[in-house]
């Protein structure tokens, strides 16, 4: 693989992955998740939940870039994705204070989300199961929305909102891998050929 002289625009890519995130939320998943979220309890905060669905699909994106882009490049590709981020935040005028409090919300839920979401991706790979998948990670997205300490069965009764949402969802990863492959080739050159 031959590398491009010139040095690679990480904060245009994270402007790009913002774009993509944008759409993410504004999207079937983003749509599917507020729906999981009331159907889970309909007294949630619609802020919350608001929040909540913006945290999940970060931590989508942060995911996808993992899997998408060369091993050797995710950790800057992931901070232009951050400096976009607190680039539109800094626009939006949010104090330091309301940043800082964003920022540590943000390394909470991603430490929640790293064993479910490690296990729900096992499952998806596999292939096995249902064809229901990321169980575990949208049943923590309920949690995080509105701590119960009986929480309801989400999956019971056949095709419901978390059956939506785990369509939903399923769909948006691939489209984060697609737009993410292609990213990546574009930045950073085709991958070497497997021998």
């Amino acid at each position: 693989m031959t590398q491009s002289s010139t040095p690679t625009d990480y904060m245009g890519i994270g402007r790009q992955l913002a774009v993509l995130l944008g759409s993410s939320l504004e999207g079937p998943s983003g749509e599917a998740l507020k729906e999981l979220a009331r159907a889970y309890h309909p007294s949630a905060n619609e802020a919350r939940i608001s929040a909540e669905v913006f945290l999940f699909h970060k931590y989508l994106i942060v995911q996808s870039c993992v899997g998408m882009f060369p091993e050797s490049q995710v950790e800057r590709v992931i901070g232009g994705l951050f400096a976009a981020l607190n680039e539109k935040a800094t626009r939006l005028e949010f104090s330091p204070e309301r940043q800082h409090a964003m920022e540590q919300m943000w390394q909470m839920r991603a430490k929640q989300f790293d064993r479910p979401f490690t296990e729900d991706r096992e499952h998806f790979l596999s292939e096995g199961g249902d064809g229901t998948y990321w169980k575990q990670s949208l049943t923590r997205f309920c949690q995080n929305v509105l701590e119960i300490e009986n929480p309801p069965d989400i999956w019971a009764g056949g095709k419901g909102p978390s059956h939506k949402a785990s369509a939903t969802v399923t769909e948006t990863i691939e489209q984060l891998v697609s737009a993410m492959s292609e990213m990546s080739r574009l930045h950073f050159g085709a991958p070497d050929p497997v021998q």
